[in-house]
C-alpha cells in the first residue's frame, strides 16, 4: 500500500488530534439548530420523541457519511483545512466512508434502541412536562439493564480510538485503520509529494 510521506519540507502531512478534535466542534456547532429544533419537537408527545430520535440518527449519519464521502471532509474538517483521503492521498469511495462510521452508527443504533424502549416505559405526563435536565433524569432509569455493558463498550472505543491515534506515526485511529483511510492536511491532497511503499 503506498502512503504520502510523514512529512514534505518539515512539515507533518497527517493531521493530528488537536486538528480533529476542533474539526468535531465545529461540526457539533453546526447542529447546534437541529439538536434545538428536535429538543422542541419532542415536547409534543412521546411519539414525536421516538421520530425526532430515529430521524435525527438517521440524519447524523448521512451528514458524516455524505460528507466524508462527496467532500473528504465535513464542514468541520473543511473549517481547519483537513481531509480524508485513501493512504496515497486520493478520494474515498462510498464503502470507505461507510466502514469509517459504521462502529459509531452501531453505538447509535443501540442508544437508540434503548432510548426508544425507555419512552415506552415512561409516562407521557410526567415525560413531557419535565424540563430538559428533568427529563433526561427521568428517562435514564428506564433504560434496558443492557445499556450500560453498550455504554461501557463506547467509551472503551472512544478511548482506544484516542489512544491509538496518538500512538502512530499517520495519526490514524482505529476507524482509518478497518476503512484503508487517512486524514491529512489538506494542502497535501493536490501536491505531487514523492510517495513512500510500505513493507
Amino acid at each position: 500500500m503506498e502512503f504520502l510521506p510523514t512529512e514534505v519540507d518539515n512539515e507533518k502531512v497527517y493531521a493530528g488530534f488537536w486538528k480533529r478534535l476542533t474539526a468535531a466542534i465545529i461540526d457539533s456547532l453546526i447542529l447546534i439548530p437541529f439538536m434545538v429544533i428536535a429538543h422542541l419537537t419532542q415536547s409534543i408527545s412521546i411519539i414525536s420523541s421516538m421520530i425526532t430520535l430515529i430521524t435525527s440518527a438517521i440524519l447524523f449519519s448521512v451528514y458524516v457519511i455524505y460528507f466524508h464521502y462527496r467532500f473528504g471532509a465535513t464542514p468541520g474538517k473543511m473549517a481547519v483545512k483537513i481531509k480524508i483521503t485513501c493512504p496515497n492521498g486520493s478520494k474515498i469511495s462510498l464503502k470507505q466512508a461507510f466502514i469509517r462510521s459504521s462502529v459509531d452508527i452501531g453505538f447509535s443504533l443501540f442508544a437508540v434502541i434503548a432510548q426508544l424502549i425507555a419512552l415506552k416505559h415512561a409516562d407521557p405526563a410526567i415525560y413531557l412536562d419535565a424540563g430538559f435536565t428533568d427529563r433526561a433524569k427521568y428517562i435514564l432509569p428506564l433504560f434496558p439493564a443492557w445499556y450500560s455493558l453498550v455504554s461501557a463498550l463506547s467509551q472503551l472505543w472512544w478511548w482506544s480510538e484516542f489512544i491509538v491515534l496518538l500512538f502512530n506515526k499517520r495519526k490514524r485511529a482505529i476507524h482509518d485503520f478497518m476503512a484503508g483511510t487517512v486524514v491529512i492536511k489538506k494542502q497535501y491532497e493536490k501536491k505531487k509529494v514523492p510517495l513512500l511503499l510500505t513493507l
